[in-house]
């Protein structure tokens, strides 16, 4: 009889133990997901600001090296490299000869990704690449700050194209 109590007490304290783990572990994972949570609205409501005012620039990659005042000047030759490298006129609108300016726009959020890419030009196909080229675009290895604060940062792109 004894043997039976004492299994008994066993069997209560495994069985609050295991409540007890289950419990820990909900609210430990509740916890984290309140974090992630709020990580992502932290990152939705960042601020929006223009490079142009932005106190330091996103560290594209191969400017690692400069200084902060030249990380800007780093940052547009590295976009303009990357136009000229994968700038390809569409055949169809060389055959057409549709020509015109399209202005990309797109912002590096508060993790240095390229998001929220919009084009508007005067036709489809020319729309069409600039925004394959603006898709390529590397994302950042660090995002652009300003007072201070991480920010996602606007920036806007003009391309050409002309026959």
């Amino acid at each position: 009889m004894l043997y039976n109590h004492t299994m008994k007490k066993i069997y209560v304290l495994a069985l609050l133990f295991l409540a007890f783990q289950n419990v820990a572990t909900a609210q430990q994972e509740t916890i984290i997901e309140e974090i992630e949570i709020r990580e992502v609205e932290d990152v939705e409501e960042m601020t929006e600001i223009p490079f142009s005012v932005l106190d330091i620039a996103p560290l594209f990659p191969g400017c690692e090296n400069d200084s902060s005042e030249d990380k800007k000047d780093c940052f547009q030759q590295k976009i303009f490299d990357h136009i000229s490298a994968n700038f390809i006129y569409p055949e169809e609108a060389k055959k057409n000869n549709i020509q015109g300016r399209v202005f990309s726009r797109f912002i590096i959020d508060g993790t240095g990704k390229i998001t929220n890419i919009t084009v508007r030009g005067p036709h489809e196909l020319l729309e069409n690449e600039a925004k394959r080229i603006t898709a390529l675009i590397p994302n950042m290895l660090e995002p652009g700050q300003h007072g201070g604060e991480i920010v996602r940062t606007l920036y806007s792109i003009p391309l050409t194209f002309k026959l």
